[in-house]
């Protein structure tokens, strides 16, 4: 198989999203205390998990048949963090990159950047992501969640794995302290949001504008390898908002870093923003890229 044909391959392979069945809501209620302690309240997690997938060979940003679900918590609570593990079929965790990225929310999502969302994700390199304290995604009482979990396979066999995910909550009911509501969305160097990079140094960008008044609390990135660096400009104020340098042509397995603030970053309506990625591919073919920013922010 050629380079055209494998390119051809894997975008077909992200392009086909399985429709989503008509799944019932699955209703989370095994709400376990968690390690992880927060002034604002006790603090409780809920794990779901995947069955066991076949990943086919050379795919990328596949949607598995049992890898969507419907959710709700049944209970008013404040999301704070959310993590996520791919093992294989003994259990064991899965090292290689299976997992593109995850998305848990209140909506089901799809190529557009432009929306507002509440939910929360992870990736490869980012397994786990942790709200500034005080701050969280509220969900009401029987509120429709979806879970969607993303995969890729680069290898040219069939692998079996499933995906472990755990959800850090304060239920309203434990909740001592007011907290802040966060919103968030997505914004990609490219829509759709898989490219593909040639051999050498690549730098794609994007411009956006927020229709927004209030404050940037986390930011977080979504990289495939070889991803060295994202940056994102305030074009309007001329100055970096935020930039994450890998430092290498593979991040690190301890993962990508995040911009993560109580005071947050102030963003006034029609601020226009840039987005740039950086490649640098070392190999003599092409490469799977996406580079994406996930904004947490606050409105006045």
């Amino acid at each position: 198989m050629n380079v055209s044909d494998r390119c051809l391959r894997r975008a077909w392979a992200a392009a086909t999203l399985l429709s989503c069945p008509l799944w019932a809501t699955e209703t989370l209620r095994d709400f376990r205390p968690s390690a992880d302690s927060s002034p604002f309240g006790a603090t409780s997690q809920v794990k779901f998990e995947t069955g066991l997938l076949t990943l086919e060979p050379g795919s990328l940003a596949q949607h598995t048949e049992g890898a969507m679900r419907h959710y709700s918590f049944g209970e008013p609570v404040w999301v704070i963090g959310y993590q996520t593990e791919v093992v294989d079929a003994a259990g064991r965790e899965v090292r290689e990159n299976h997992v593109c990225h995850t998305f848990f929310g209140d909506q089901m999502v799809d190529q557009r950047s432009d929306r507002e969302i509440v939910g929360v994700y992870s990736d490869h390199y980012t397994h786990a992501i942790r709200l500034p304290e005080g701050f969280g995604l509220y969900f009401a009482a029987d509120e429709t969640l979806h879970w969607m979990a993303m995969f890729n396979n680069r290898a040219d066999r069939p692998v079996r794995v499933r995906m472990k995910a755990i959800v850090t909550l304060i239920r309203e009911r434990d909740r001592r302290q007011a907290m802040q509501k966060l919103y968030s969305t997505l914004r990609s160097v490219q829509v759709p949001h898989l490219y593909f990079v040639p051999p050498g140094r690549h730098e794609q960008s994007a411009a956006f504008e927020l229709t927004l008044n209030g404050r940037v609390h986390y930011m977080g990135a979504h990289l495939h390898p070889h991803g060295v660096s994202i940056e994102l400009v305030n074009s309007t104020r001329r100055e970096t908002v935020w930039k994450e340098s890998v430092g290498t042509q593979r991040p690190a397995e301890s993962g990508v870093g995040v911009y993560s603030s109580a005071e947050g970053y102030a963003v006034s309506s029609g601020d226009k923003f840039r987005l740039t990625a950086v490649y640098d591919n070392p190999t003599r073919d092409v490469i799977d890229a996406m580079a994406g920013l996930y904004l947490f922010y606050t409105r006045n």
